[in-house]
């Protein structure tokens, strides 16, 4: 088990959540502003001792200055009182003992405390140096290829663009499928387009079988059997790429044929340039697909390069630590070898060797390490995967981890990603072969990251997640794999909007009942996959806790996950000691049966099909409006499910929601005002009043209709904010 190191999760960016490239330099040039000041002052204390020898042996030489030798021409021979002259020579004797106290004093503080101290601040100054140097040229190296990649990410949008400007109706086959078009495996084509190619041979209106054997047999000079040929038109015309007529004699191209029917003059021309537009389309194609491998290629690097960096900077934050640590250790060692050399001196010093060592036993390198973190701390440990987005498919067909929580789960057709219902499928399976002091600790324990790292590179891909693949993993490393993922999700699985809400929520005083009631209609507003993968987990961690019957076990699951959970979007230092994301985690793993009911399922569904009015903070970064523009289509068969409300608006509408409903259908195109709220009414409420929509006549014109959107818009803003202030002139009062 590795320990758990707080400068590992303390010193990254506090913005990694909005970051589109990791920012490594931020934690790490606070931390060395620290470690610089830490250099500073050994370099005060080594002098201190250094000017405290000089003094002890300058001490020591004046008082052997003192001593007066007793020669036969001193007064004391002229005086008949001898037993004087005996105690003045005693007096003079205390002054060279103590001479040579100081003398042996200051050796002993050069060999126990100041060659100690040195010998550390060199080897401290150098190693700092060294592994600064490291890491420097480590991100210096990322942030190369970073810029790389938005060059080679650039290029393929262009190149994208390009071919759609040329052909809009430009389409990838889906990522599922292969990309080479095979016809009873016989002929292979490279893309949809070179079958057309072949196909466009064909310039009457219709043509029987054999003419479209021909064409291909020319295309790929092979030769056909007549079982195969049969095969192979069955093939095209489940394709789509023909179509028989209406009496199954003869065949006809469908409408996306690139090749119209015409003859003569006008045939040879239009056949000239339909080869002219298909040579300049398959350059564009060709150039697209190579920047498209330019780019994944790119992304790919910078990706591992990330991974290797974060690897790097736990490494080099681990011994920072620990060099930390050790310098703390060894100032201690030094003032206790001071004090310990004043011990030995004459006994009015021992009480100043009692005060010094009563202040070396409050001198604690580790509490001072933690002092350093909560004074300097930057942001927590959110890694920020580099993701391969394609023009035409998005990010979701590529890989697994960093990929939003909803394209994943629309990808693999689930309501929770497979890492996670089969990931804690075995983990539960598994409890058999783990001992009983390890289950408790599974999911709290720190794995080294590259351990981590290992496992996620063989399961971060597109594929269906292999369960065998999973049960192969050790429990601890498949536990830490699932807090890596849910970790690196672009936002928190409470997602962002809840942060304040949940805030709110436990800044008030409420009894238990009424708070789990709150919190149960809070996560009715969350996206269906953010509620489902929450209710999975969380089921997970209530039947631990249950078989434990520990509330010890509970906090510590509620502290580790909490800020992987639910976090602000942008970190600050009031944010870093903030305990109600930690509060909410433990009352769901302990009254998971309460909040995740029935009703509150059925509430989660309904609320998540209920059409929202959200006000965008900003445009939405995409590589391109076209290609949204182009593909809307496409995807708006599934993002009905994936509608999300807006917390201000679930909070507006709770507050005033009438208590009685209207028989009347709901109107289709009306625009719903919601009312001021609070945070905690029921959200079956909402929308439940039939006068508070405005509904478009038909009749209506565009341009009465975008003037009639902008005043309800502008009504809306101002009630959102009259709502606002007012909530908050209460909270005052």
């Amino acid at each position: 088990m590795a320990p758990h190191r707080p400068f590992q999760d303390s010193f990254w960016s506090p913005t990694a959540s909005v970051d589109s490239i990791p920012n490594f330099t931020v934690g790490f040039n606070v931390l060395h502003k620290k470690l610089k000041q830490s250099q500073a002052e050994n370099k005060v204390i080594v002098n201190y001792i250094k000017q405290r020898i000089a003094a002890e042996k300058a001490h020591a030489a004046t008082l052997t200055s003192l001593v007066v030798p007793l020669s036969k021409n001193t007064p004391f021979d002229q005086d008949i009182g001898a037993s004087l002259k005996q105690c003045f020579q005693v007096v003079c004797a205390e002054s060279t003992e103590s001479s040579q106290e100081h003398l042996h004093r200051a050796q002993d503080l050069h060999i126990t405390a100041l060659d100690p101290l040195l010998q550390f601040s060199q080897r401290y100054d150098r190693i700092i140096t060294q592994s600064k140097q490291i890491v420097e040229n480590q991100i210096q190296q990322f942030q190369l290829v970073c810029k790389q990649l938005e060059q080679a990410k650039i290029t393929y949008t262009g190149r994208c663009k390009s071919l759609l400007a040329f052909q809009p109706d430009f389409r990838l086959l889906d990522r599922d499928k292969s990309s080479v078009i095979q016809l009873e495996g016989v002929f292979e084509f490279s893309t949809r387009d070179h079958v057309w190619q072949a196909l466009e041979q064909l310039v009457d209106p219709f043509f029987t079988e054999q003419d479209i054997l021909q064409a291909l047999v020319r295309q790929q000079q092979l030769a056909i059997g007549r079982e195969e040929s049969k095969r192979i038109l069955g093939d095209l015309v489940r394709l789509g790429f023909i179509k028989k007529n209406e009496e199954n004699t003869l065949y006809h191209k469908l409408s996306d044929t690139p090749t119209e029917n015409t003859k003569g003059f006008w045939s040879r021309w239009s056949n000239n340039n339909s080869n002219a537009n298909y040579a300049q389309k398959d350059d564009l194609v060709t150039d697209m697909f190579e920047a498209d491998k330019d780019y994944r290629k790119a992304v790919m690097k910078v990706e591992k390069l990330r991974i290797q960096t974060e690897q790097i900077l736990f490494v080099h934050y681990e011994e920072m630590e620990s060099l930390e640590l050790e310098r703390i250790q060894t100032i201690k060692h030094a003032f206790i070898s001071m004090a310990a050399s004043l011990s030995n001196a004459i006994p009015r010093c021992k009480e100043l060797f009692d005060n010094l060592m009563l202040y070396q036993e409050t001198l604690k390198p580790d509490k001072d390490v933690q002092f350093i973190v909560e004074q300097y701390r930057t942001g927590h440990f959110c890694p920020k995967p580099i993701l391969y987005e394609n023009y035409f498919h998005g990010t979701a067909s590529d890989q697994l981890f960093g990929v939003p929580l909803e394209e994943i789960t629309r990808v693999q057709n689930s309501l929770v990603p497979q890492l996670i219902s089969q990931g804690l499928m075995v983990v539960e399976s598994g409890f058999s072969r783990i001992y009983e002091q390890g289950k408790a600790i599974l999911w709290t324990m720190h794995l080294p990251l590259d351990k981590t790292h290992a496992a996620r590179e063989e399961l971060n891909t597109s594929k269906i997640i292999d369960l065998q693949v999973l049960e192969e993993l050790d429990p601890l490393v498949l536990a830490s794999l699932i807090r890596l993922y849910l970790l690196e999700l672009p936002e928190c699985l409470f997602t962002f909007e809840l942060y304040e809400p949940c805030k709110l929520l436990y800044s008030n005083q409420q009894d238990k009942d009424s708070r789990l009631a709150s919190i149960s209609k809070l996560l009715t507003t969350l996206p269906t996959p953010n509620y489902h993968t929450t209710k999975t987990l969380f089921h997970h961690f209530y039947k631990l806790v249950q078989q434990y019957k520990t509330e010890h076990l509970s906090v510590s699951l509620a502290k580790s996950f909490s800020y992987i959970l639910m976090r602000p979007q942008i970190q600050s230092k009031v944010s870093t000691h903030e305990h109600h994301a930690q509060r909410l985690l433990q009352d769901l793993i302990e009254n998971f049966d309460i909040v995740f009911t029935q009703e509150t399922s059925k509430a989660q569904e309904e609320n998540s099909n209920r059409p929202a009015i959200i006000i965008p903070l900003q445009k939405p970064s995409s590589l391109d409006e076209t290609k949204r523009h182009s593909y809307s289509s496409v995807r708006s068969n599934s993002s009905g499910s994936n509608k999300r409300s807006s917390i201000l608006s679930f909070m507006r509408a709770s507050q005033s929601a009438p208590t009685t409903t209207s028989n009347q259908p709901r109107p289709t195109t009306g625009l719903v005002i919601p009312s001021s709220s609070t945070l905690f009414e029921d959200p079956d409420e909402v929308f439940s009043s039939g006068s508070s929509s405005v509904s478009t006549p038909p009749h209506t014109t565009i341009d009465t209709m975008s003037k009639a959107r902008e005043l309800v818009n502008e009504h809306y803003m101002m009630s959102e904010l009259d709502s606002l202030d007012s909530f908050f002139e209460d909270e005052d009062e």
